[in-house]
C-alpha cells in the first residue's frame, strides 16, 4: 500500500505510473494541441504584391486542415509531413484594406491589410539608417511632419545573423507600420524616399521590406549555394558571425523568399572596398543568387553607387571606393539592373553616411519607373562615358545618355583628371564641347593617353549632368576593361592530336609591339580543327598569370610561345608575358611559364623576370624548367616560383630554340660577340653544359657537323629506333629553310634542306613504316598570312631533303595568325602538377589583418593551416580553411586574423595534403600598425559590447556613452594597459539608434558613433 498523499513521490508503483503515462503521452501524436502559425511577416497592415498569385505559408499540425480566407475567396490546405503549409491566393488589383482570416485548431485575423507593390529594401547602413540618425530629423523636418500617409508602409526586419538558413525572421519588436511622424525613426530614409515618390507617381499602396545589416560584407548575404564559383568561401565551415560566408543571407534574406515581391533594393559595397576587385564577380553574383532563391529570374535589382566619404578631393592616384564604383558599374549590364549614381551627395563632405538620402531615393524611383514600370521615356541614367579620342595634347571624352546635352554647376567643370604614358595623373582643364563632348587637357601632360573623372573617394565637387539633372558616372580610361578578364577553362587534349598557339581572336590586330590574346587550337595530323580552342587566361598580376604575346614588331623575332613538349610527352609548355591584352611590352615585367597536362589543366605558378618572353622547356618530372628570354638568354627557373631565374647563358638576342633530350639540355644561338664577362656566341646548335645544370655560366658545346652559317629557330631530336637514341635532327631556320641531319659515328652529317618561306616551328613524329611526319607553321611578317603545313620525309635513316612536298594543312583565320606547333600531351593530369600558393599577401582593413592568396591546380589538397610569428621564427596556428581538394584551375582564400599582435606580424601557410605530407608557403609580412590609435566598439549581442582601444601608457579612464542629443547613459571605469585592450561594456537597455562612446587616452579626447540594435 502506498503512503499519504503528500508522500507518494517517494512510492515506486505511483512512480511507475507516472512515467508510463509520460511515455505514452509523448509518444502519442499530439496534432490536436498544435496551433496554426504565420510567420512573423504576416501581420496586421501588411501591403501584398498586386497582380500575382499572392504566397501565403505557415506551420500547423502535421494533417491539419488550414483554411485562408481572403477577399471573399476561401483556400484550403491540408498541412504536409513537414508541418509546413502554403497556399496561393488569386492575384488582385491594387487596393484594400482588407481582412484576412486562417483558420485550423486556432484562428487568425488580420485587419487592415492593403494589396500593392512590395520592394525589399537591403544592404548595409546607408540603408538601414533612419530619419533618427545625426541630424537627419532636422534637415528633413518638413518631410517628417507631412509623412503621414497609410499608403506607404514598411516591415523591418530585426538584424541577426545564423549559421544555417531560417524559414522565418528573427523575432522583432517591429510589425508592419505606416508612415507618419511617430514612425520615421524607424523607416529607412533611402528606403522611405524611394517609396514615396513612387506612390506619388502610381498612387498605389507601395510597401517596403527593410532587411539590413550595418557594416556587412557582400560575401555575408550570398547563400552557400550561391557562392559556389569562390572556392575560399564556399568551402569554409559554416559560421554565425556576421562576417562569416552566407551567415547573414541565412538569417535576414532567407525568411523572406517566399514572400511575392515587385523588386530588390540594394545599397551597400563600403565594408567591401579591401577587395574591391573581387567585388566584379561578388555583386553579379549576388544579384543571380537573388533571383534563384526568390525563384524569380527576372527579379528586378536596383541598386545604389556608392556616395563619396573620406576627404573630399579632385585628385589621387589610386582609390579602392573609385574601383568599388567601377565594379557596380559594371554589373549595371546584367538584365533588369538599375544604378542610381549618388558620388555627389555628401553634404558634410567626409561622412561614410551622408544624411542627403532623397535624391538616392528619387533616383532609385526613376530606374524603377523604366525599367519596372515600362516608362521607358524616364531617364534615369545620366551621362556615362562612351568613347574617347587623343587630339594633340588633349582627349576629347564622349558621352551617353546626355538628354538634349551636358551642363555644369558652378564655374568650372570640376573632378577631370589626365594622364601620359607614366600614368600620373594630373588635374585638367574641362570644357564642354558641343552637345555630349568634353574636351580636358592639362599643360603638365604633353601627351594624354588616359582620363578619369571622379577617380577618388569623395568626388563631392562633381558637377557634370545631363539636361535630365542626373550626374555624370564616375569613369576611368585605359587601365581596366570592361568586361571580365577570360578565365581558362580545361578542356582534355587527344593524344596524337597537334596543339598550335593562335594569336588573335579576329578582332582588328593591335598596332606592333602590342600584347594579343592567345588561344592553344587543337588539330588533327589531317589539319582537321578538333573545335578545342582554349582561350588563355588574359588577367595581369599576382592573382592571375596573363598569358598573352606580342604582334610582330618590337623586340618580336618569331619565337614568343614556340611549344615544348616534355621527352615523356606529359607536359607542354610555353612562355608568354604576364600582362592584360593590348598593351605595350617591354624586357621589364613578369613573364608566365604555362604547363599544361593531357586533360587540359594549366598550371602557372612560375614566371621569369627577365627580358622579352621566348621559350621555354621542360623536363620529364618538371625538377627543370628552362625559360629563354630575349635580353638575358638562358635562366634556370625552378618550378612554382616567381622570378627567381638563375642565368646559364648570357647573351643579348643571342637564343632561339630549347629542348631537352635524354636528360640534357640544347639550345639554338645566334651571332653575338662578347661583352664583358660575356663570352662571344656563334650560329650553333649546341648543349648547354652538362646534363640539366641549375646554376653558374654554363659551356655550349656545338653538335658535331650541324650548320653555323644558319640561325635555327627551334629544332626536334627523332629516333629511327623508336626510342631514345636520337639520330635524326630537324630544323626550321631564320632563312625560310628546313634542315635534316642524320647521326652517323657520332658526326651530325647533312641530309639536305627544303625552302618552306615564312616557317616560324616545327614539330615531329618517327613512324614505324620508316616515315617522319613534320609539321610547321608559317607566318608572313607584313600580311600575317600564316598556315598549318606538313612535310613527309621517306625513307628517313636514308633520304635527303630536296624536293618534298609541303603540303598546307590548315589556314589561319583572318586577323589571326599561328605561332608554335607541338604534339598535345599524353597520360598526364592534374594529379601531376604540385599545388602551389603563387602569391600570398595580407594588408590591414577594418576587421584586422586580411590574408589572401591563390593556388593553381589544387591536387591532393587538404587544407591550409593559417600560422602568425611576431619574430618569424616561432609560429603558432591561428585557424585553418579547407582547401578545394582536386581542381585544375585556380582558386583564390581568404583569412581575416582578427587578433593580429601589436607591430610587425609574420604569416605563413601550411599546405596540408590528404596524403599526410606538407608543406609551407612563403612569408607574408603585415605591420598591424594597432599602436596608431585604434578607438572602436562592436556590438557582441543583445547584452553587451566589446571596446578595443590602443595606448601608449598603462593607466585607468572612464568610458562615456551619451545618446545623440548628449544625455550620458553609462559611465564605466577601465583599467587600460600599454598597447592594445579589450574591454566589455553592458547594453543598459539602450534602445535602437545612434550613440557616442567618449573617453581621454594618453591625454587626448576620442569619441566615436555607433549603433545599437
Amino acid at each position: 500500500m502506498c503512503k499519504p498523499s503528500h508522500l507518494r513521490k517517494l512510492c515506486p508503483k505511483f512512480l511507475g505510473k507516472i512515467l508510463l503515462f509520460f511515455i505514452i503521452y509523448c509518444l502519442t501524436p499530439q496534432s490536436a494541441s498544435a496551433v496554426v502559425k504565420l510567420p512573423k511577416l504576416a501581420t496586421d497592415s501588411m501591403i501584398l504584391q498586386r497582380n500575382i498569385n499572392i504566397p501565403i505559408w505557415g506551420t500547423a499540425a502535421v494533417g491539419e486542415v488550414v483554411t485562408v480566407t481572403f477577399k471573399g475567396a476561401t483556400y484550403t490546405v491540408t498541412t504536409p509531413s513537414t508541418g509546413k503549409w502554403a497556399v496561393s491566393l488569386a492575384p488582385s488589383a491594387a487596393g484594400g484594406p482588407y481582412t484576412m482570416t486562417v483558420a485550423g485548431t486556432n484562428t487568425i485575423n488580420l485587419k487592415g491589410i492593403l494589396v500593392g507593390d512590395v520592394y525589399i529594401c537591403s544592404g548595409q547602413s546607408n540603408m538601414q539608417y533612419t530619419f533618427s540618425y545625426g541630424a537627419t530629423s532636422t534637415y528633413y523636418a518638413d518631410e517628417i511632419a507631412n509623412s503621414a500617409n497609410t499608403n506607404i508602409r514598411q516591415f523591418k526586419v530585426n538584424f541577426g545573423s545564423s549559421a544555417t538558413p531560417l524559414d522565418d525572421i528573427i523575432a522583432t519588436p517591429w510589425k508592419w507600420q505606416s508612415a507618419r511622424p511617430s514612425t520615421m525613426n524607424n523607416f529607412s530614409t533611402t528606403g522611405y524616399f524611394f517609396a514615396k515618390s513612387l506612390y506619388q507617381k502610381y498612387g498605389v499602396p507601395i510597401g517596403i521590406i527593410t532587411s539590413t545589416y550595418s557594416g556587412s560584407i557582400i560575401e555575408a548575404w550570398i547563400s552557400h549555394e550561391g557562392l559556389i564559383n569562390f572556392p575560399n568561401l564556399y568551402n569554409q565551415a559554416a559560421g554565425s558571425a556576421p562576417s562569416d560566408p552566407s551567415a547573414i543571407y541565412n538569417a535576414l534574406l532567407s525568411p523572406l523568399r517566399n514572400y511575392g515581391v515587385k523588386g530588390f533594393v540594394w545599397y551597400q559595397g563600403e565594408s567591401n572596398t579591401s577587395n574591391s576587385i573581387e567585388y566584379r564577380d561578388l555583386l553579379p553574383a549576388f544579384i543571380n543568387d537573388v533571383r534563384t532563391k526568390f525563384n524569380k529570374p527576372n527579379l528586378p535589382f536596383l541598386y545604389v553607387q556608392l556616395a563619396g566619404w573620406n576627404t573630399a578631393s579632385e585628385l589621387t592616384q589610386t582609390s579602392a571606393i573609385a574601383q568599388v564604383r567601377e565594379a557596380q558599374a559594371m554589373a549595371n549590364s546584367i538584365n533588369l539592373t538599375g544604378m542610381a549614381v549618388a558620388h555627389e551627395i555628401s553634404l558634410s563632405g567626409v561622412d561614410i553616411h551622408p544624411i542627403w538620402k532623397k535624391p538616392v531615393g528619387d533616383r532609385l524611383s526613376l530606374a524603377a519607373q523604366n525599367i519596372i514600370y515600362g516608362e521607358t521615356n524616364v531617364a534615369y541614367e545620366g551621362p556615362s562615358y562612351q568613347s574617347h579620342t587623343v587630339v594633340g595634347n588633349k582627349i576629347v571624352i564622349t558621352f551617353k545618355n546626355v538628354g538634349t546635352g551636358l551642363y555644369k554647376t558652378g564655374t568650372d567643370l570640376k573632378q577631370f583628371t589626365i594622364a601620359g604614358a607614366d600614368q600620373v595623373y594630373k588635374i585638367a582643364t574641362a570644357t564642354i564641347v558641343g552637345t555630349n563632348k568634353v574636351e580636358i587637357t592639362a599643360a603638365t601632360v604633353a601627351n594624354p593617353l588616359y582620363a578619369r573623372y571622379a577617380w577618388v573617394d569623395n568626388p563631392r565637387s562633381a558637377n557634370l549632368y545631363g539636361s535630365t539633372g542626373l550626374p555624370a558616372e564616375s569613369f576611368r580610361t585605359g587601365q581596366t576593361p570592361v568586361t571580365p578578364p577570360s578565365l581558362y577553362g580545361a578542356t582534355p587534349f587527344a593524344a596524337g592530336n597537334l596543339v598550335v598557339t593562335r594569336y588573335g581572336n579576329g578582332s582588328a590586330l593591335p598596332a606592333i609591339g602590342t600584347t594579343i590574346p592567345v588561344y592553344l587550337e587543337e588539330f588533327n595530323t589531317l589539319g582537321v580543327s578538333q573545335t578545342a580552342s582554349r582561350l588563355m587566361p588574359s588577367v595581369a598580376g599576382n592573382y592571375n598569370a596573363g598569358i598573352t604575346n606580342l604582334t610582330v614588331g618590337t623586340h618580336s623575332f618569331g619565337v614568343e610561345a614556340l611549344l615544348s613538349l616534355s621527352e615523356n610527352k606529359k607536359y607542354l609548355a610555353f612562355a608568354s608575358n604576364n600582362l592584360e591584352v593590348g598593351v605595350p611590352v617591354n624586357a621589364s615585367g613578369s613573364k608566365t611559364i604555362a604547363i599544361l597536362t593531357a586533360d587540359g589543366a594549366l598550371n602557372t605558378t612560375t614566371s621569369a623576370n627577365l627580358g622579352v618572353a621566348r621559350t621555354a622547356t621542360v623536363n620529364d618530372d618538371l625538377s627543370r624548367i628552362y625559360y629563354n628570354s630575349q635580353t638575358q638568354g638562358i635562366s634556370y627557373v625552378p618550378y612554382g616560383t616567381s622570378g627567381a631565374n638563375v642565368v646559364l647563358a648570357a647573351g643579348e638576342n643571342a637564343y632561339r630554340g630549347l629542348g631537352i633530350y635524354n636528360g640534357q639540355l640544347y639550345a639554338s644561338t645566334t651571332v653575338v660577340a662578347a661583352n664583358g664577362s660575356i663570352p662571344a656566341v656563334s650560329k650553333q646548335v649546341a648543349t648547354v653544359g652538362t646534363g640539366m645544370p641549375t646554376s653558374g655560366i654554363q659551356t655550349l658545346t656545338a653538335l658535331p657537323g650541324i650548320t653555323t652559317t644558319e640561325i635555327v629557330r627551334q629544332f626536334v631530336l627523332l629516333s629511327t629506333a623508336n626510342n631514345t637514341n636520337y639520330d635524326l635532327f630537324y630544323g626550321v631556320t631564320e632563312s625560310g629553310k628546313l634542315i635534316k641531319y642524320k647521326l652517323i659515328s657520332g658526326n651530325w652529317v647533312d641530309r639536305g634542306s627544303l625552302n618552306i618561306a615564312n616557317v616560324v616551328s616545327i614539330t615531329g613524329k618517327w613512324n614505324t613504316n620508316g616515315t617522319t611526319h613534320l609539321y610547321c607553321t608559317t607566318l608572313n611578317t607584313s600580311t600575317y598570312a600564316s598556315n598549318l603545313v606538313k612535310v613527309e620525309d621517306f625513307p628517313a635513316t636514308s633520304a635527303t631533303l630536296a624536293t618534298n612536298a609541303v603540303t598546307v594543312i590548315a589556314t589561319a583565320a583572318a586577323n589571326t595568325y599561328f605561332k608554335g606547333v607541338a604534339f598535345a600531351p599524353e597520360n598526364s593530369d592534374a594529379t601531376m602538377l604540385p599545388m602551389n600558393v603563387t602569391s600570398f599577401n595580407g594588408a590591414n582593413d577594418t576587421q584586422g589583418v586580411k590574408l589572401k592568396w591563390e593556388t593553381t591546380s589544387d591536387q591532393n589538397g587538404d587544407s591550409f593551416e593559417v600560422m602568425r610569428s611576431t619574430d618569424g621564427v616561432e609560429f603558432k596556428s591561428i585557424g585553418n580553411v579547407k582547401a578545394v581538394g582536386n581542381a585544375t584551375d585556380k582558386h583564390h582564400y581568404t583569412f581575416t586574423d582578427f587578433n593580429p599582435a601589436e607591430g610587425v606580424n609574420y604569416y605563413q601557410l601550411n599546405q596540408k595534403y590528404l596524403d599526410g605530407t606538407s608543406g609551407k608557403s612563403k612569408l607574408a609580412t603585415v605591420n598591424s600598425q594597432l599602436s596608431e590609435n585604434v578607438f572602436k566598439i562592436f556590438q557582441v549581442d543583445a547584452n553587451q559590447f566589446r571596446v578595443t582601444i590602443s595606448a601608449q601608457t598603462a593607466g585607468r579612464t572612464s568610458l562615456i556613452i551619451t545618446d545623440a542629443v548628449g544625455k550620458k547613459r553609462l559611465v564605466q571605469q577601465v583599467s587600460l594597459q600599454s598597447g592594445i585592450s579589450q574591454v566589455m561594456v553592458p547594453n543598459q537597455s539602450f534602445s535602437t539608434g545612434v550613440y557616442i562612446l567618449h573617453a581621454v587616452i594618453d591625454g587626448k579626447k576620442q569619441s566615436v558613433k555607433f549603433l545599437v540594435n
